[in-house]
This record gives structure tokens, C-alpha cells and sequence, in this order.
């Protein structure tokens, strides 16, 4: 019951949207499903409702505390659809609100990540609706939230400190 376009990945393993495509019709997403098999027949997929939109967010948290956020504006190429930083897209400092902040760590503390990169698609009224939330991030690239925030001070040097104290090593059951 699904209506075309949709989005098509991997549940595991994409990096830097590579392996994310748009699907305009069942016979190409049958098509794409017989590809896959072909190569791996124990692939877990994803399978997303396309949602047209010209910037997401991504948002660093760090157990259970937000440490940056980038707006990724879709890249520029009419044929693409994603906002992915190493495949080109701009990227752009944003201040989240609270509500993109408590998703955001929500989302993170539902998959048990310590440290994970939450893209979320903003509401229209951000500041009194909740975003969508696209994925979490198990290994997110910091070259771009590094960039964009970088007046706030070196996201990567905040992470290793954290993590070179031993007290944060093992995450607490509470949390």
C-alpha cells in the first residue's frame, strides 16, 4: 500500500548515503530486490516513505547530552535526493529547539547509543511540533559537524576527552 517514490538502504553498513537510492515504481523496486539477493540474500533492508524536503538535521548526542547540530542541505544536483556531507551537500550551523533536543536524545537512548548522530527532518513549526526522525546513526562522520561548529570548539576533542575518563567508560543502568 505503499505510494512510489520510496527510499531503499541498508539497515547496516551504509556510509556516506552510498547505497541509498529513490525507487519510482514496484517493478524497480522488485528489480533493486533481486540485485541485492543476488549479492547478499541475508541483507536486512530499509524501506522509507519518500518525503521531499530541502534540508535535514543532524544531531550529535553524546550520552544522553547534544553536543552540535548541522543543517544538511539536499545536494544540488537535480538527479539527487540526499543531504549527505561527503557526497557534496552544503552544510550549515543551525540551532535545534528543545523539542529537536529531546527527540533527539530520546532517539539515541531508544537504541541504547552512546555516541550517534540523529538526522532528523524538521517540522514546519519547529518550535511547537516534533521533527520526524530519520535515523540513528550508530557511526556518523564529523568532518562537517566538526566544520560548521567549529566556534564552539572541537566536537572530536569534547568526545575523546569524555571517553579518556575512565568513570565513562561503562554507561550506567539508569541512564
Amino acid at each position: 500500500g505503499s505510494k512510489f517514490p520510496i527510499i531503499l538502504k541498508s539497515s547496516t553498513g551504509t556510509q556516506t548515503g552510498v547505497g541509498v537510492v529513490i525507487v519510482e515504481s514496484m517493478r524497480s523496486l522488485n528489480a533493486y530486490i533481486q540485485m541485492i539477493m543476488l549479492y547478499n540474500k541475508y541483507l536486512p533492508i530499509i524501506i522509507q516513505e519518500y518525503i521531499p524536503l530541502e534540508y535535514d538535521i543532524r544531531i550529535m548526542v553524546m550520552d544522553g547530552k547534544v553536543l552540535g547540530a548541522m543543517k544538511r542541505n539536499v545536494i544540488q544536483d537535480d538527479n539527487d535526493f540526499r543531504s549527505n556531507v561527503s557526497l557534496g551537500a552544503e552544510a550549515e550551523q543551525i540551532d535545534i529547539t528543545e523539542m529537536e533536543e529531546k527527540d533527539a536524545i530520546a532517539a539515541a537512548n531508544a537504541v541504547g547509543g552512546r555516541l550517534v548522530g540523529v538526522d532528523v527532518i524538521p517540522a514546519k513549526d519547529r518550535e511547537k511540533e516534533n521533527p520526524i526522525i530519520l535515523e540513528v546513526n550508530s557511526m556518523p562522520g564529523f568532518s562537517g559537524i566538526e566544520k560548521v561548529n567549529q566556534s564552539e570548539g572541537s566536537l572530536v576533542t569534547e568526545i575523546l576527552n569524555h571517553f579518556k575518563n575512565r568513570d565513562n567508560w561503562n554507561r550506567k543502568e539508569s541512564e
